[in-house]
Formats: structure tokens, C-alpha cells, sequence
């Protein structure tokens, strides 16, 4: 695969990898176990895709000699998640109603 179309997947999928993480953080301390129970697999699943994004960029870069697309993996990785982290919480403290607010019991 053009390395530039999987860079844009790895952004795609780390956006979602830690806005779900972020869900997931949140639902742990919340008092609806149903609710954490769908962030965990959500979070759990989009971490197995994006590790496999992350090692097909850096055996590529390892098999080719070009290091450098692990330091624009990396960055893209970082860039990426920080937003999806972000946006998430955002969008949570915004949503969250009930037993699903943190701190709830």
C-alpha cells in the first residue's frame, strides 16, 4: 500500500483508537457497567487495528531503509490520538446523563 494512503489510515484509525480509550477511561469510573462493557470492547478492538498499522509502517521503513516514515508514523500517531483523545472528552462531558456521568454510582 502507497505509504501516504496508510498514513491516512493510521490517522483515521488512531482518531478513533483513543477517543474510544478515552470513553473507555471515563465509562471505568462511571456506575453503568453495560456502558463501560461496550467502550472496552470498542477500545480493545480499534487498539488490535491500529497496532497493525503501526507494525506494517515500521517493518516497511526497516525493510526499505526508510527511516524516516517512522518519525512521520510517530508523528502522525501522536498528532492523532491527542485529537481523538480531546474530541472524545469534549463529547462526553457534553452527552453524559445518568449513571453514565463519572462519578456516578
Amino acid at each position: 500500500m502507497n505509504f501516504w494512503l496508510t498514513m491516512l489510515g493510521l490517522a483515521g484509525v488512531s482518531i478513533v483508537q483513543n477517543a474510544a480509550f478515552t470513553a473507555v477511561s471515563r465509562s471505568r469510573n462511571s456506575g453503568d457497567v453495560r456502558h463501560h462493557f461496550k467502550w472496552a470492547i470498542a477500545s480493545n478492538g480499534v487498539w488490535f487495528v491500529a497496532q497493525l498499522f503501526i507494525w506494517s509502517t515500521v517493518w516497511h521503513a526497516v525493510e526499505t531503509g526508510n527511516w524516516w516514515q517512522i518519525a512521520v508514523g510517530g508523528t502522525v500517531y501522536v498528532a492523532s490520538t491527542t485529537f481523538g483523545s480531546v474530541w472524545m472528552m469534549a463529547r462526553m462531558l457534553k452527552t453524559e446523563t445518568g449513571k453514565q456521568k463519572v462519578g456516578a454510582r
